[in-house]
């Protein structure tokens, strides 16, 4: 009887090693940058609040990077989705990278609001 803790002992190695980040899937496991976007660009986390003419912040999954595109509903604006590293998609004429960035990248959501 010394080993039935062995089955249990399996299981719990067998999930914690199963519960690391795949980085292929997960957006958890993308280096974020967030707070320090929003504080470049003088913006709180949005929370649900009405936009209105606010600009704002949505967040993408391309390529398993992080990118921002600034937005705002009032406003006729260029943006260019940008990565924690500040490099610009689309910016300079890449039209197939931006076709595909547009075609193939995860929408998160609103991150961010003006304050």
């Amino acid at each position: 009887m010394r080993y039935t803790a062995l089955p249990s002992f399996i299981l719990i190695l067998f999930a914690f090693l199963s519960s690391g980040c795949d980085e292929e899937e997960d957006i958890s496991c993308i280096r974020d940058c967030t707070d320090q976007y929003l504080a470049q660009n003088n913006m709180v986390r949005y929370r649900g609040e009405e936009i209105g003419c606010k600009s704002f912040l949505s967040l993408y999954e391309y390529k398993n990077k992080q990118y921002y595109l600034l937005g705002n509903h009032c406003a006729d604006m260029v943006s260019y989705p940008t990565d924690c590293d500040g490099n610009k998609l689309c910016e300079n004429g890449e039209d197939s990278e931006c076709r595909e960035f547009y075609k193939s990248a995860r929408y998160i959501g609103i991150i961010g609001i003006k304050e």
